[in-house]
């Protein structure tokens, strides 16, 4: 102890924790408390630590028994099934993965084949349409089709890949 502080400082504590303070206590000790500062500040601070804790007990809800068993159920049957998806989770990036690698594999070889099959189907146009500027018009536009509906494909394959991996929860 501090050769500063009060002796009658505990008494002071236990009258305010008790609830008897100011009150139902010694008067002398109250009496104290005004002329004596030490033991003016610990009552106020007391006091306040006394309502503070009161206040707490009263705000405090503790809920029932079955409604934790209730939570606990639900957490573990949550928990099992993100355990249980988890390799299912996997074996869809895994099988993603393979059909990204073979739709890219197919396209690589046929790339070379492409240019000729343009051609082909180019000279084709020609042959079969008498005008020049159709069979051109034609091209351009089986040729901007096909380009939009490679780019519409490969979206088409993308995007649910992409959302998957957006919501999946791991």
């Amino acid at each position: 102890m501090n050769p500063l502080d009060c002796p009658r400082e505990t008494a002071v504590v236990n009258a305010v924790l008790s609830g008897s303070w100011p009150h139902a206590c010694d008067e002398s000790l109250v009496a104290h408390a005004d002329v004596c500062a030490t033991c003016r500040e610990v009552a106020s601070v007391s006091i306040l630590l006394r309502e503070d804790s009161e206040s707490s007990r009263i705000e405090t809800h503790i809920p029932a028994a079955g409604q934790v068993w209730w939570r606990a159920a639900v957490r573990a049957r949550l928990e099992s099934t993100h355990a249980a998806a988890r390799p299912m989770t996997w074996m869809h990036a895994i099988t993603a993965s393979i059909v990204i690698g073979a739709v890219l594999a197919a396209l690589t070889a046929l790339w070379p084949v492409l240019p000729g099959v343009f051609t082909t189907a180019w000279s084709a146009a020609r042959e079969f349409l008498p005008n020049p500027q159709v069979a051109i018009a034609i091209g351009n536009g089986l040729r901007t089709s096909l380009l939009l509906g490679l780019i519409g494909a490969v979206l088409m394959l993308l995007a649910p890949l992409a959302l998957y991996f957006v919501f999946s929860d791991d």
